[in-house]
């Protein structure tokens, strides 16, 4: 109760001050597109984090980070920008992680591999492949606050990364699949809150689809995705249904599916059904590197094992 009331309280104080600071926010922001035009992404990112510190302005960093039309339309100059909040000691974490996210995006789209390699460690650590500790549920969190959110949007890029490598990479891509079929099966769903559940579902769904689809893979696969569909069927996830500009729902009832038809199939259109979810971005490298890495898998298609 009192920390409903307490954010409630912040919520209403944010916004007098929003009111009575508009027009040196403005300012502000109008201060930040002059710099970004003039190459000083230096003093962009200084204003941006004046406005979070002064004002707890985050709209114009979000936007940055989070809409791919507000960047500056040179690729170069965008990625330079996203990580130099990435890297802000004085930015929100949320907006540091998912500038990171983004950077990466870029990064693979423009084959940058000075960026990726300064970026890799960092986004290894996010996805915790190998990481033994348990992730913090809570129905409070906000839906990219959420530490759960994060680390499946962080395995969600990994795997783009991943893909790209082919049948080299092979044993990560397999290490995400086993991560996510983990953290779906240890999920308590009511523990975590309706709108970040139900958003997070196609980034699980990508990770999930890393499995080999042998018979005892895919009928475990299948129990555990029709626990989520059961979940994701209640009546608290209504709102978000409504809300969200992807149908989640859907899309798990279409792997449900697949995982079901890849039981007694191997048709070319699986295939090509199966890489379609599971690549999230527009680029051949990736396209080609994930059928290098679908065909390494045919000796074991249909398995016992």
């Amino acid at each position: 109760m009192f920390g409903a009331l307490r954010r409630h309280m912040g919520r209403l104080y944010r916004r007098l001050l929003w009111w009575l600071s508009y027009k040196k926010i403005k300012a502000s922001e109008y201060s930040v597109e002059t710099a970004i035009d003039a190459d000083d992404i230096h003093s962009a990112l200084r204003f941006l984090e004046y406005q979070q510190y002064k004002y707890q302005w985050h709209f114009q960093v979000e936007r940055f980070v989070f809409r791919p039309d507000c960047r500056p339309a040179d690729p170069d100059k965008a990625l330079t920008l996203l990580v130099g909040i990435h890297k802000s000691e004085s930015l929100l974490s949320h907006q540091c992680f998912y500038a990171g996210i983004s950077a990466i995006y870029i990064s693979i789209q423009q084959k940058d591999s000075v960026s990726l390699d300064g970026l890799r460690p960092w986004l290894f650590r996010q996805a915790g492949l190998t990481s033994s500790e348990q992730i913090v549920f809570s129905p409070h969190w906000r839906n990219r606050e959420c530490p759960y959110k994060q680390i499946i949007s962080a395995r969600a890029c990994l795997l783009q990364l991943s893909l790209a490598e082919g049948r080299a990479a092979a044993k990560t891509i397999e290490s995400i699949g086993n991560a996510n079929l983990r953290i779906l099966n240890a999920m308590p769903f009511r523990e975590i809150s309706a709108d970040v559940l139900y958003r997070s579902t196609t980034n699980l769904l990508r990770g999930l689809l890393c499995l080999s689809f042998n018979r005892l893979g895919c009928h475990q696969l299948c129990n555990s995705l029709k626990r989520l569909r059961i979940e994701l069927d209640c009546g608290r996830y209504r709102r978000p249904v409504e809300e969200a500009k992807e149908n989640h729902l859907g899309l798990l009832i279409e792997v449900l599916d697949l995982v079901e038809l890849a039981m007694t199939s191997d048709s070319q259109s699986l295939r090509e059904k199966r890489l379609s979810i599971m690549i999230n971005m527009a680029s051949p490298g990736i396209t080609e590197g994930a059928l290098d890495w679908l065909d390494s898998l045919e000796p074991n298609f249909l398995s016992d094992s």
